[in-house]
């Protein structure tokens, strides 16, 4: 390892010997414990190299513990992101549930917060999102403030993703849409977060970053959108299908729903029954890449199969979406099923560098009694090389 030839049972009893050869008794364990006049220069790098062969001699081979265990430490390379994807993965994430209306017209929820507090958990955990702030019963300045402060962080050809699952509202005369925040008061829509104001913020990101994604798990959150569609990846040579995607911005909306009423808690799981489905799909995907076409798909096939309600997926109109795609990768793929006794294990080695200063305390340590079979007789001139 690192250099070294590895030390196996079959070579092992030949070591006393071998240093027997090179070094006397005496000599031996004065060059080792205490400092050597110059004249002994030679002998550093044995007495260096000395405890390093003893300490390898009480670990067991590679293959004995492979047999016995199931395990096989390799020096792997860490599976690198695709080249064509660059930029940081952003989110923010919100989830309303506890509404203190004064007029009783918003009730609480019991699933938004719950929600979101497993989407942001699935972003950083399972793909890797590496920025992700999470807004329990935010106020409409809170998420304002935090739309704002998302906009002015987005560099280029980052991801960026906004999550909102709380109550929705239109205006049946205006056909004006909207997101209750929780100190929203009655029908006074000037408490209320205008769709017009999400927009402005959507398109300052958009601008600013590659790939922009709209999550709304909220009642009439269609009202966004503009329908739009993908083209799934092909059967073969899809790589480059991705590629192609990654290189054109997007700034996509997936929806609980069109212009309708959508459920709070589905089958007491927890979660709405977009979000439960949203996050079943995440959360088993074998794939590296997801785009949200394929994301999308699944999740509203399985929503529409389940409830009363149709989620739609587009894009944000005028936002300059150029129909490509915001790719989720999977960083914790995983493998179900399979005994932990025959997992291999593979390990990323990092070299590292010997300390260059040695503490004095270490040259003075009192000697060591060491068994009388692994003492060497005698000294040689010169001492061998390591192979490097």
């Amino acid at each position: 390892m690192c250099g070294f030839r590895a030390v196996t049972k079959d070579n092992f009893r030949s070591i006393p010997t071998a240093i027997g050869k090179m070094m006397s008794r005496k000599k031996w364990l004065k060059g080792l414990f205490k400092r050597q006049p110059m004249k002994h220069k030679q002998h550093t790098l044995l007495t260096q190299l000395l405890p390093t062969l003893l300490l390898l001699t009480l670990l067991p081979s590679g293959s004995a513990t492979a047999a016995s265990r199931g395990i096989s430490l390799e020096p792997v390379t860490k599976t690198p992101t695709p080249s064509f994807i660059s930029g940081r993965y952003r989110a923010l994430v919100v989830g309303n549930d506890n509404y203190r209306d004064p007029q009783k017209r918003w009730s609480s929820l019991k699933t938004a917060v719950a929600g979101a507090r497993a989407m942001a958990d699935m972003l950083k955990n399972r793909y890797g999102f590496d920025d992700v702030q999470l807004l329990e019963n935010a106020t409409r300045r809170e998420m304002l403030i935090a739309l704002d402060e998302l906009g002015r962080d987005v560099l280029p050809n980052d991801n960026v993703l906004v999550y909102y699952a709380g109550h929705g509202f239109l205006d049946s005369e205006t056909g004006k849409g909207y997101w209750v925040p929780v100190d929203a008061v009655g029908t006074d829509k000037t408490t209320f977060l205008r769709n017009s104001s999400i927009r402005d913020e959507l398109n300052t990101i958009a601008a600013r970053g590659r790939h922009t994604l709209l999550i709304a798990d909220s009642c009439f959150s269609g009202s966004l959108l503009r329908s739009g569609t993908r083209s799934l990846p092909p059967q073969t040579n899809s790589e480059r299908y991705y590629q192609k995607v990654a290189q054109k911005k997007s700034v996509q909306i997936m929806a609980a729903g069109g212009v309708e009423y959508v459920d709070d808690n589905y089958r007491s799981t927890g979660h709405s029954p977009f979000t439960h489905f949203l996050l079943n799909e995440l959360e088993y995907s074998d794939q590296p890449l997801l785009t949200v076409s394929e994301l999308s798909q699944n999740v509203e096939k399985a929503v529409a199969n389940n409830v009363s309600q149709v989620p739609e997926t587009g894009v944000l109109q005028g936002a300059g979406d150029e129909l490509g795609e915001f790719i989720f990768i999977n960083v914790d793929v995983s493998v179900s099923g399979v005994p932990t006794e025959q997992i291999k294990v593979k390990v990323n080695v990092t070299p590292t560098e010997a300390p260059k200063n040695i503490p004095e305390t270490v040259e003075k340590s009192a000697p060591v009694a060491l068994p009388e079979s692994i003492v060497p007789d005698t000294v040689p001139d010169l001492l061998p090389m390591p192979t490097l």
